[in-house]
């Protein structure tokens, strides 16, 4: 048998209600709109993902509880109607996953074999995060077990009796004030990657999760995961990101093991993420972001923002574009080219 994957740690986030938006390109809100809406009311964001497949834009957003009717009508006066909601939500994340690929496809295939969906899935330089309802977060909280060993519990019984009266410590205190240039801590970017994009049955996660451990055994890091929302029911976008240089591999990989999901080509690409002081406030960072992206007319392709950090994905022509919009709307101490 296998010895499990050992990771740092992970943490839950309950009571949130997860909204999932799926527009056409020029006949619906753009994300920056919908964001900018987001923000003016001041609904903290600790969890959203966006991902453009070519036609349409698919995101996830997941607010607290107690903020469900207010996002509910901003999104009806303001675009017209309810997209897909989903009440009584959890946040699971674990980490740190080392952009290997391996962590991610052993996560796809233990939610596989124990029947678990989840709605929606993203990254951050250091912790995977999966959208789950929360009536599923138990099985999935045990199921992790399996596969990963965890340094600071043996079981899920160790993990449940230390998360006792410590429900507060995975949710960030929303700012009482709005800076005039948010602060960011750095600046990171990786060049020279791909951009692939899988419709995915949420049924196929076993044969995508096996396809990503191939990648590990290629010796290939996985940079940049996000889903979105699709129109087809019961389908999502995955996007992520590997070196474009192992392009003829993972596309083979894919292919051979998931031979049912349909792959779409791949675009050079650069990830960029930050982090700061106030990202998990979030409820005005991530329309800061778009809104100055919007200016200089870089579209991201997709973009994950959860614990705390931001990661977006431009194409390779746009990434001098996409640097010089967050310098003038953020303070940026450093830009750091990464390998």
């Amino acid at each position: 048998m296998t010895a499990p994957e050992r990771l740092g740690g992970f943490k839950i986030l309950k009571h949130v209600v997860r909204f999932s938006v799926v527009s056409q390109e020029g006949s619906g809100p753009l994300p920056s709109e919908i964001c900018k809406a987001v923000a003016e009311e001041k609904i903290n964001l600790p969890y959203l993902t966006s991902v453009y497949d070519g036609q349409s834009w698919g995101l996830n957003l997941v607010v607290e509880a107690l903020d469900e009717g207010k996002i509910s009508r901003v999104l009806k006066q303001n675009f017209g109607k309810i997209f897909t909601v989903s009440p009584k939500s959890a946040v699971l994340s674990i980490f740190p996953h080392r952009k290997n690929p391996e962590i991610t496809g052993k996560l796809f295939e233990v939610f596989d074999q124990e029947g678990l969906e989840p709605d929606a899935m993203a990254n951050s330089p250091s912790t995977i995060s999966v959208v789950f309802k929360e009536e599923l977060l138990a099985k999935a909280s045990d199921a992790i077990f399996e596969p990963f060993s965890f340094s600071a519990y043996r079981t899920p019984e160790d993990w449940k009796l230390a998360q006792e009266g410590k429900e507060q410590l995975y949710k960030e205190v929303v700012a009482s004030y709005q800076e005039q240039r948010p602060k960011v801590y750095g600046l990171e970017y990786y060049e020279g990657q791909d951009f692939i994009e899988i419709k995915m049955n949420r049924k196929n996660m076993g044969p995508v999760g096996t396809s990503f451990r191939g990648f590990a055994r290629s010796g290939l890091k996985l940079m940049f995961v996000a889903t979105g929302p699709t129109s087809e029911e019961g389908k999502d976008i995955l996007a992520f990101c590997l070196p474009a240089a192992e392009s003829r591999i993972y596309g083979s990989i894919v292919q051979r093991i998931a031979p049912d999901v349909d792959i779409e080509g791949a675009s050079s690409v650069t990830i960029f993420s930050m982090n700061g002081p106030h990202f998990g406030d979030r409820y005005g960072i991530v329309s800061e972001l778009l809104g100055a992206l919007d200016n200089h007319q870089v579209r991201p392709l997709a973009l994950s923002c959860t614990i705390a950090s931001i990661s977006g994905v431009v194409p390779s022509r746009q990434c001098e574009s996409a640097f010089e919009a967050i310098k003038e709307r953020f303070e940026v101490p450093s830009l750091t080219r990464k390998e």
